[in-house]
């Protein structure tokens, strides 16, 4: 039986929970319809980057820069983050895309950050990505409206149907979904639901915060060779993103680490940028 003791919640639950009520107050403060209308106008005057392109050209590991204030499993990191600077920041130092954290009650994010650092990072021809804890299709819209080329779907958060139509409304609207998984059965969700073209694993447990750098190399040997592995969270350094780049991701998503980094973050950027794959 589920209860609103935060003892007897998960951090993940909380952070659902949340959502949900968020979601719940943006649908009366912007219609549903308004929204769907504003998501299609923006693609009309600026369809979105082609994530999956972006991130599999080249010789080398993409990195997804991250942009965030707070998290969960790091607290705060940067109460003063400019979202224009930072894409500004990321864009230059050689990022093929940036995530921008919109979670507002336990990362501090929000759409506004979203909208600016898209219009910065679009004119470096940069991909942006939404990261949010996505249970609604009126947050991919909302998300496509604020100028993202894509979105992150959770598995952890998302039964499998649901999982299936969301993933159909990103595609619906240009936008390639990056799919997250943590353990073997959320990716063979993954991949029967739907056919993704890009699949991360998370090297963090949603539920404990606890990161392990074994899990990329275990479940990439699962994802078939045609589908994009991405590498999500716990990586510190080049070396941590050679590792994954050998057990096979073209794409490393990296936020901690960068928003903790002493002084810039381009250096470590553009040291991670080139391990070839």
């Amino acid at each position: 039986m589920t209860t609103n003791n935060h003892s007897s919640q998960s951090i993940l639950d909380r952070i659902v929970a949340a959502k949900q009520k968020r979601i719940a107050a943006d649908k009366i403060a912007t219609r549903p319809a308004a929204i769907v209308r504003a998501a299609e106008e923006a693609n009309l005057e600026q369809p979105p980057i082609a994530f999956d392109e972006a991130i599999n050209r080249g010789p080398s590991v993409s990195v997804i820069a991250e942009m965030k204030r707070s998290s969960p499993s790091a607290g705060v990191m940067d109460t003063t983050l400019n979202p224009a600077e930072r894409a500004e920041t990321y864009s230059r130092a050689g990022a093929t895309a940036i995530s921008v954290l919109t979670e507002q009650d336990f990362f501090q994010g929000t759409i506004a950050d979203l909208q600016t650092a898209a219009d910065i990072a679009h004119q470096h021809n940069v991909a942006v990505l939404e990261k949010d804890f996505i249970v609604d299709d009126y947050q991919i819209f909302q998300a496509r409206a604020a100028g993202a080329d894509t979105i992150l779907l959770i598995i952890a958060i998302l039964d499998p149907v649901q999982y299936a139509d969301l993933h159909s409304t990103a595609r619906g609207l240009g936008m390639e979904p990056l799919v997250e998984v943590f353990d073997e059965h959320e990716l063979e969700i993954a991949l029967t639901e739907t056919d993704p073209d890009i699949v991360g694993v998370n090297n963090r447990n949603l539920n404990t915060l606890t990161t392990s750098l074994d899990v990329f190399p275990r479940l990439a040997k699962r994802i078939p060779d045609d589908v994009i592995k991405v590498a999500e969270s716990g990586m510190r350094n080049a070396d941590d993103v050679k590792r994954m780049a050998d057990a096979g991701a073209k794409a490393v998503l990296v936020g901690e680490s960068l928003m903790t980094a002493d002084g810039d973050p381009s250096d470590l950027i553009s040291q991670m940028a080139t391990i070839t794959v």
